[in-house]
């Protein structure tokens, strides 16, 4: 039986196979309702989120 690879994610790196599992359409939503991003200059809520999410993946004790 062949499997898809569409739906398994061979192929891409694990961080962003568990990323594909957060939905970006609440995440996006909650930013509006708390604006978020109304004072960021280089780093954007999303950025700062997948930073954070690697060094809890890759168990950092401070950045």
């Amino acid at each position: 039986m062949k499997q898809s690879k569409h739906i398994f994610l061979s192929g891409h790196p694990i961080i962003a196979q568990l990323l594909s599992l957060i939905p970006m359409e609440v995440f996006n939503e909650v930013v509006e309702q708390q604006n978020a991003d109304r004072y960021y200059k280089k780093l954007k809520s999303i950025d700062h989120f997948i930073c954070m999410f690697y060094a809890v993946l890759t168990r950092n004790g401070s950045l």
